[in-house]
């Protein structure tokens, strides 16, 4: 088994459980953990030897309705895809106006656009691959491509100006 990192928000308190090869950590500190399904949505739990009932309910946001000992929170659970999306800035809308920046060092795979397209917001500009993993940076905003400063095979920094969009202005 391999290991897997999570992060459940439970209202404002961020707790990150990982699994890692049959043992849990909650918080980085370890756990001994066993859970048995008993129908759908209801799960027996033992956390250090505690029995914890615990229903679980999707919700159409994609979080959770959780109730443990008869306390009903929301928890949303974020993956370690998502968690690493997120840690690069990769799901921030349009911050930085119409520049498209290296959201992480990497090595530009495809330009997609050339000076003077036009381009739609979040039409996607080019692929960076970084950590493994093929990255589609995405148009800020609607607009003309002004400037492209990468080309495919490209190693780039974090942060390095790769784009420049400029808004559509009268002809």
């Amino acid at each position: 088994m391999s290991s897997r990192t999570y992060q459940a928000l439970v209202g404002d308190r961020a707790v990150d459980v990982t699994l890692d090869d049959g043992q849990l950590l909650i918080d980085g500190e370890p756990t001994e953990y066993s859970f048995r399904k008993i129908r759908k949505g209801y799960v027996s739990l033992i956390l250090n030897g505690r029995s914890v009932p615990v229903s679980v309910e999707p919700t159409d946001d994609g979080s959770y309705r959780v109730t443990i000992d008869g306390r009903r929170t929301a928890v949303r659970v974020k993956d370690e895809r998502a968690l690493l999306m997120e840690e690069f800035g990769l799901e921030e809308d349009g911050a930085g106006g119409g520049d498209v920046r290296a959201p992480m060092p990497g090595l530009v795979l495809d330009v997609r656009v050339a000076v003077g397209d036009a381009v739609e917001a979040d039409e996607g500009l080019l692929v960076l691959e970084a950590m493994k993993m093929e990255n589609e940076l995405k148009a800020p905003s609607s607009g003309r491509v002004a400037a492209i400063h990468a080309s495919a095979g490209d190693a780039v920094d974090k942060n390095a100006l790769l784009i420049e969009i400029e808004a559509d202005g009268e002809e």
